[in-house]
């Protein structure tokens, strides 16, 4: 029988995947504007971007291009993912899926080419954007090439 890992590797090696997934988007293949103009698009009225990165999405099998957009408003957490879903049909996007977690809420959203995924974090995560808006506590949007839509 194997050894077993203790518990404390366990949570590290879940921190590591976990980062890698929230990593989105790192260097690779040259920026796609398009990518940071569509996801520049989705952000809710009213609300302030906060920064724009484009690359690749590593975490992604074949690395397809994407941009990240953080955003910030004022309003609390179900106001601001109802603002994005308004935004994004808005903008020609079909709202596939609104999904409660338990740090907010996450929505998928597809559009011929294209996905795009949306952290709509909670109250209490956005609360110091409201003071001093920073990546760290605003909302995500992710968008990329979709090669299967």
């Amino acid at each position: 029988m194997g050894a077993r890992m203790p518990s404390s590797a366990y949570r590290r090696a879940g921190a590591a995947v976990l980062a890698a997934v929230l990593a989105g988007c790192s260097a690779g293949p040259p920026p796609n504007e398009e990518l940071g103009e569509l996801g520049r698009e989705l952000v809710p009225a009213g609300s302030e971007i906060v920064d724009t990165s484009e690359g690749a999405c590593v975490q992604l099998a074949g690395n397809p291009s994407c941009a990240r957009v953080y955003f910030t408003t004022d309003l609390p957490l179900e106001r601001r993912a109802d603002g994005l879903e308004r935004a994004a049909r808005a903008a020609g996007w079909e709202v596939v899926s609104r999904e409660p977690r338990r740090d907010g809420i996450l929505i998928e959203l597809g559009r011929d080419g294209y996905r795009a995924f949306a952290a709509i974090w909670e109250d209490a995560r956005a609360a110091p954007c409201r003071d001093a808006p920073d990546k760290s506590c605003a909302d995500e949007l992710q968008v990329i090439e979709d090669t299967e839509r």
